[in-house]
């Protein structure tokens, strides 16, 4: 189980962290950092397609 959710997974963070520059999240509190992950994500969808 913990093969196939890292074989789906890892590629988005490796993706996120190396060509969208997403190594640190520089926001305050668990709420920003949350909305940063899901702009970051919602970027990644719309770079995917």
């Amino acid at each position: 189980m913990k093969a196939r959710r890292q074989s789906t997974v890892e590629p988005v963070f490796g993706t996120l962290t190396q060509f969208m520059g997403l190594r640190k999240v520089n926001t305050l509190g668990i709420k920003q950092a949350n909305k940063c992950m899901h702009l970051s994500a919602i970027a990644y969808n719309l770079k995917k397609y």
